[in-house]
């Protein structure tokens, strides 16, 4: 009897502690629980950048006339310090400066990228037409390093408009091509037609960017997408290329903070009602593309609501990364080619 009392006294004992055991284990998954839910918030709730306004930043028209878009160029580029030579937004004339042709041909360069980035394809382009050509220069762009940390998205978008009504003052009818990231902005230019005030006849993208193919950087989209860039990078990205006329033409070492508004209008662009798009375009791009995601690039192109479009593929280029597609730099080779083939898209729209 007394044996039978206490082993019956160890089991209730025993079922109290399992029973105890059992509650602080729940107590402590549904803590954990607790504590998992909270930093889930806390990490959707961080801070993400802010794209801002889809309007240019605010800035002074350029001349409505040719004869004087040459002095007010030079102004506006002698006010940028450390310029690199060569860098400077600035008109080649097809004949007679100040004198308007009946095409002008504008260039868009690529993220990091100058003038140089296909030379000399939009000259090839603008001699056979006979057009003025206009090159701009993004913010940020052609100056040291840190001046594109200071860059907002805005500030690319006032680049583009002012661009267009440069191209505007000095010919009758614009063809605007767009490298890369000045791909993008000639996209956002065709969604928004009103924007620059000034009609733009066809578009030529070449290689553009609607997502890295490093889908690293779509991190940035997220939040705490700043810190995490910082951290992984250090704070800066790039090397430099061991080719001193590539290291001129690029900044090929910057803030990794500058791809922050790169990313950030790469977004707004690609997701955009692209069905709303009536400009013509010619996309010719890399199915190798190391660069930029040529997938997202045929994706894109099947939304355009263009009712005239061509997609190309160019499958010949001598560009390591297969992203720039012609120009004495990288792809000397399928300059002329590919300078032929946007005269023709050209003039299939006169």
């Amino acid at each position: 009897m007394t044996y039978g009392m206490r082993a019956s006294s160890w089991r209730s004992g025993a079922l109290r502690a399992v029973r105890s055991m059992a509650g602080r284990a729940r107590t402590w998954l549904l803590g954990g629980l607790g504590v998992l839910a909270a930093l889930v918030v806390l990490w959707f709730a961080g801070p993400r950048y802010p794209y801002g306004p889809d309007e240019p930043a605010p800035r002074a028209q350029p001349p409505a006339v040719a004869v004087a878009i040459d002095a007010w160029l030079t102004a506006q580029e002698a006010a940028q310090p450390g310029l690199r030579p060569g860098a400077a937004k600035g008109v080649v004339w097809a004949g007679e400066a100040g004198r308007r042709t009946p095409w002008a041909v504008v260039y868009l360069h690529g993220f990091t990228a100058t003038r140089v980035e296909t030379y000399p394809l939009a000259e090839r382009v603008a001699q056979a037409l006979g057009a003025n050509l206009f090159h701009t220069r993004l913010a940020g762009h052609g100056l040291p390093a840190e001046a594109l940390a200071t860059v907002r998205p805005q500030d690319w978008l006032a680049d583009a408009v002012e661009a267009v009504r440069i191209g505007h003052a000095i010919g009758e009818r614009v063809l605007l091509i767009g490298t890369s990231t000045g791909a993008t902005l000639a996209a956002w230019l065709a969604l928004r037609p009103d924007a620059a005030g000034v009609p733009i006849e066809r578009q030529v993208w070449i290689s553009p960017n609607f997502g890295p193919a490093d889908k690293r950087t779509e991190l940035l989209h997220g939040p705490w997408g700043a810190q995490l860039a910082q951290a992984i990078t250090g704070g800066t990205v790039g090397a430099p290329s061991g080719d001193p006329r590539i290291d001129a033409g690029w900044t090929r070492v910057y803030p990794v903070q500058a791809l922050l508004p790169m990313m950030a209008l790469v977004e707004r662009v690609r997701e955009a009602d692209l069905s709303a798009v009536r400009t013509p375009v010619l996309v010719l791009y890399s199915p190798r593309d190391r660069t930029v995601d040529p997938r997202l690039t045929q994706a894109v192109f099947e939304r355009l609501g263009s009712p005239v479009k061509r997609l190309e593929a160019v499958e010949d280029s001598t560009d390591r990364d297969q992203h720039v597609l012609a120009g004495e730099l990288r792809s000397p080779g399928t300059t002329e080619r590919l300078a032929e083939r946007i005269v023709r898209w050209a003039r299939e729209g006169v």
